[in-house]
């Protein structure tokens, strides 16, 4: 009601204005707008009708006088001119009686003038030369004219002066319009005025004090309220807001008592998830530790001299061990992921490395049921990034190994693929296979816990239904996510895409080089293995020619092609890559035509790659199966394809480590103490805590492997008062435990470890902890059956691939030039000046001796080279490396000897058995 009134003055003061505008519109354009056009249409016709007039008179005299026709034509153009304008002016004779009196006058004397001067003069003219009738007759022009000049005169100053009235009413209109406008705009404002004083006066304090009100209740004073003052309006808005508050009140009070419930409810499931971990690391240890001992014996077991069956029945056990320790990794995975307790390391990361680590170890799986597993990278990299490698392993393995579990038949393809950008590699991993493919509609229980696509009782497939859930937990943990595309009968495609920052010291891809010059065949059916291998091949710089089968391998040879090397599939369509061969070796041209094979099995009968040179596994490494190549070309040889490898750690005298073993299981402590035994290291036992404090302080120990869970002192509590001891030298403490949780760990560490050991433990993991104190010593590297501590295992292992004489050959021939080799580099070393840019210099003698040690696995000698590369000519330092290079020699001679006498037929040469060279 109080904005009503103010309201009401503030709309009709608005239609005032409104209404007077529309007059003023109306008044000033349709009448008085009309008016001056008018008047100004009439000031331009007089003006128009005098030019007319003056262009007759003086048209007529230049004729009169000159006689000339042409003084007509002015005349002319204003008698018509004058005509218009008389026509014109005849419209506006209604408009003013007075002016229409002026405008009757004026064309009076306009047809005087005509009637009486010009109709007689155009009818008779006087003689040319006649001076005086000219004169008479132009005095009457003039009397006649003059009358004419008034009327017109007076015409025009009548019509300027109805003009001149028009524009003023027209001012005056405007000017009353503006005055009632701002006269109608001061009456509104000071009604709206007052209006805002009643409003100031009556409203604003009961509506402040509604504000002040609801800000409190905002705030959390639930106990202010409003007064009910002012109008009907506001008395009622203050109601409400008391209400409100009311409201508000009762609410607090049940929102506290839920949560004093809620609290109360955190705390005992807090409770139940310590109780929880509690559980989980006393599970994770009772579960482990029995299974470290059957791992660890059945390892030990398979080294010994055993009949066909016993090696069967333990290798039944060591794999049925290996999958039980699989499905309990699983679950304590999960359950750790499900704690909280996943941490992630940020260490270098070799992308390409792992990928083919794991479809290397999952090859054999795949070959037993005729699958092709094949790795597909994408690029030239850099693939070294900063990451986990341990979980990234973990999800790569488990899509590639349910890939190769759910196919039967076809292939599995990894294909790695990434962009860098601002410092990192957006990297994409996916796992192709041929296999039977999910649903659509089932592709979202594929990453639920414990769930499996065919959960029913008759499915063919087992498992926890765990591993695809911790995958994608891991790699989203990551920063990535996992995707999947699947369509049944068709296949899956599971992708992998991470965002890793890249590593400091990114490695450069493989040079253009390796193979340059090379023409390469290429025979394989699968279209995907084939343009894998062309990529691969391609990228050290060979040219390949492409064959999809036997048949037209031998196509392309019949057409003349010239070839170097032949890399042939096995088990092909038609005609296996063994048929081919035999064809090739039976036909002139390629009888000699090296030949390398690929197989998808580890186990060939020998008959099968007889006529092969070199013989390698799928998937291949790319710079394996280049190094394969460049090996079998009779141009060239394996050890200047390869290069130097990456040195390994150096070999020193391999001084046997004194180690204390704290274990309360005897079966644990058993296994340990025959794993020292095996290892070339001296083992003391005892079976708790407090014993091992107790040895280390009376006793000179080197390592200490502490169990987490003993009893009278628990391993952590151990360590920690292991180094409280006053110790010359502290022993290096090494945590054996079965925890999976981080905070287990993180307690170690801040008791001072120096590492972890997980259980079970293999004999391979502790020689590598025991390695970082004092590397294995030599008795250790001969009761193994390879000479690991001496000779890189990997390296042997992938040489053994290229066949067996192929084998024996590069290591006899290593063999024959190694003392040469040495001796050379001593003699150099005694000349009384060298240079480095010398080809006989010591660094460059000791760099041909690195590259071919590296490649054949004589990493400890390679790195000794290494360190003589850049050693400096004056240096005392030399003497002693010299004398280090001379013990190298003699353990890589007798490692190189033990391998030859153990291994397989003669060399390429036919030469019978390869020699045996006592070192």
């Amino acid at each position: 009601m109080l904005l009503r009134r103010p309201l009401l003055v503030a709309l009709s003061g608005l239609t005032v204005v409104a209404m007077t505008m529309l007059g003023l519109a109306v008044l000033v354009v349709p009448v008085l707008g009309n008016r001056l056009e008018t008047y100004d249409g009439m000031l331009r016709s007089l003006q128009d009708g005098h030019i007319a007039m003056l262009n007759q008179s003086t048209g007529l005299r230049g004729y009169l006088i000159t006689r000339e026709e042409r003084f007509l034509q002015p005349y002319e153009a204003g008698v018509a001119d004058q005509r218009a304008v008389d026509a014109e002016i005849a419209r506006w004779t209604d408009v003013d009686a007075e002016l229409a009196g002026r405008l009757t006058d004026l064309q009076t004397a306009q047809r005087r003038w005509t009637q009486e001067w010009v109709r007689p003069m155009l009818a008779e003219q006087p003689e040319v030369g006649d001076t005086t009738a000219l004169a008479e007759l132009l005095r009457e022009d003039k009397a006649l004219f003059d009358p004419y000049r008034v009327m017109e005169a007076q015409a025009r100053a009548v019509v300027e002066d109805r003009r001149a009235e028009a524009t003023a009413q027209q001012q005056r209109a405007l000017y009353s319009g503006a005055l009632v406008g701002v006269a109608t705009a001061v009456g509104v404002g000071l009604v709206l005025r007052r209006a805002y004083r009643r409003l100031d006066e009556q409203v604003v304090p009961p509506t402040q004090e509604v504000r002040d009100a609801l800000a409190a209740l905002a705030a959390g004073d639930l106990t202010r309220r409003a007064g009910e003052s002012g109008s009907a309006e506001l008395r009622r808005i203050a109601a409400d807001v008391n209400a409100l508050g009311d409201a508000l009140q009762d609410r607090d009070e049940l929102v506290a008592a839920r949560e004093r419930d809620l609290v109360a409810a955190r705390d005992q499931a807090e409770r139940a998830g310590q109780a929880k971990t509690a559980f989980l690391a006393t599970m994770s240890h009772e579960i482990r530790t029995p299974l470290n001992a059957v791992l660890g014996l059945t390892d030990l077991l398979l080294t010994t001299q055993l009949t066909e069956e016993q090696r069967a029945h333990l290798e039944t056990v060591s794999g049925s061990g290996d999958s039980l320790l699989s499905l309990i990794n699983d679950v304590l995975d999960f359950s750790k992921i499900e704690a909280g307790e996943l941490d992630l390391e940020a260490a270098p990361l070799d992308l390409v490395g792992v990928v083919y680590d794991v479809a290397q170890m999952l090859a054999p799986q795949a070959a037993r049921t005729g699958l092709d597993l094949l790795v597909d990278v994408v690029g030239d990299g850099p693939w070294q990034v900063l990451g986990d490698g341990s979980r990234f392993r973990q999800v790569v393995t488990n899509l590639v190994g349910n890939a190769v579990k759910f196919t039967r038949e076809g292939h599995v393809v990894l294909r790695l693929t990434g962009t860098v950008a601002d410092g990192r590699l957006r990297c994409r991993l996916s796992v192709a296979d041929t296999g039977i493919g999910i649903d659509p509609d089932d592709h979202h229980r594929l990453f639920r816990s414990f769930s499996q696509v065919d959960a029913s009782v008759t499915r063919s497939y087992g498992g926890t239904g765990l591993g695809l859930a911790i995958s994608q937990r891991i790699v989203r943990a990551m920063g990535g996510d996992i995707e999947v595309e699947s369509q049944p009968g068709v296949g899956s495609t599971f992708t992998v895409a991470v965002d890793l920052p890249l590593a400091p010291a990114s490695s450069t891809g493989p040079t253009a080089d390796g193979l340059a010059g090379l023409r390469v065949l290429v025979v394989d059916d699968n279209p995907t293995n084939l343009r894998i291998l062309e990529h691969q091949l391609s990228r050290h710089g060979a040219e390949c020619v492409l064959a999809g089968s036997g048949t037209a391998a031998l196509q392309v040879l019949g057409a003349g092609t010239h070839l170097d090397v032949a890399v042939l599939d096995l088990n092909m369509p038609g005609m296996d890559g063994d048929v081919l061969a035999a064809a090739l070796r039976a036909r002139p041209a390629t009888a000699d035509l090296p030949l390398v094979l690929l197989s998808s099995s580890t186990t060939l009968p020998p008959e099968r790659y007889a006529d092969f040179d070199a013989r390698l596994n799928k998937p291949v490494r790319p710079e394996r199966l280049a190094r394969t190549v460049r090996s079998v070309v009779p141009t060239g040889s394996a050890a200047d394809a390869t290069g130097p490898a990456t040195p390994a750690q150096p070999a020193p005298d391999g001084r046997p480590l004194r180690v204390l073993v704290a274990e309360d299981n005897a079966v644990n402590a058993q296994l340990m103490a025959l794993y020292l035994r095996r290892l070339g290291h001296e083992c003391t036992h005892v079976g708790d805590g407090d014993q091992a404090v107790a040895a280390v302080l009376h006793g000179t120990y080197d390592v200490v492997l502490m169990d987490a869970q003993m009893p009278v002192l628990g391993g952590i509590d151990a360590t920690a008062a292991i180094r409280l001891l006053p110790l010359a030298r502290q022993p290096r403490v090494y945590a054996v435990t079965a925890s999976v949780l981080a905070a287990d760990r993180t307690a170690f560490l801040e008791a001072g470890a120096d590492g972890f050991l997980t259980k079970p433990i293999r004999m391979g993991t502790l020689r590598d902890a025991l390695d970082e104190v004092a590397p294995a010593p030599a008795g250790a590297a001969a009761a193994g059956p390879e000479p690991a501590a001496v000779l890189d295992p990997d390296t042997v292992e992938d040489l053994r691939d290229l066949g067996d004489e192929a084998f024996a050959h590069l290591y006899t021939r290593y063999l024959a030039t190694l003392d040469d080799a040495v001796a050379a580099i001593v003699a150099a070393a005694d000349l009384p000046s060298w240079s480095v840019d010398d080809e006989g210099s010591v660094p460059r003698l000791a760099h041909g001796l690195k590259g071919s040690s590296a490649a054949l696995g004589a990493t400890g000698l390679a790195e000794v080279c290494h360190s003589l590369e850049t050693v400096d000519p004056a240096g005392l330092v030399l003497a002693d490396t010299l004398a280090v290079l001379e013990r190298e020699r003699a353990r890589v001679r007798a490692a190189v000897t033990t391998l030859l006498a153990a291994g397989g037929p003669g060399d390429r040469d036919g030469a019978g058995e390869p020699p045996t060279i006592e070192p």
